[in-house]
């Protein structure tokens, strides 16, 4: 699947979903979207739950190729 995500990420991850499903299920009982809106937020929330978390990459340098590309392009 992806990248695993830092532990800090995925509670604001989780922090976004439940606010989300809060205002959804805060609409109107005859908004049309609202039980659309109820059933993506609840997803969002699956999906944060879900999600892995591990030790967080750092991300390369700009402008600097690996050891393997640089051994690869000789």
């Amino acid at each position: 699947m992806g990248q695993p995500i830092s532990e800090a990420k995925k509670a604001i991850f989780l922090q976004r979903a439940e606010a989300r499903l809060a205002f959804a299920r805060n609409l109107p009982a005859e908004a049309p979207n609202r039980e659309a809106k109820i059933r993506e937020a609840e997803k969002a929330l699956q999906t944060a739950l879900a999600s892995k978390t591990g030790p967080v990459r750092k991300a390369a340098k700009p402008g600097k190729a690996s050891k393997v590309r640089k051994k690869r392009a000789r």
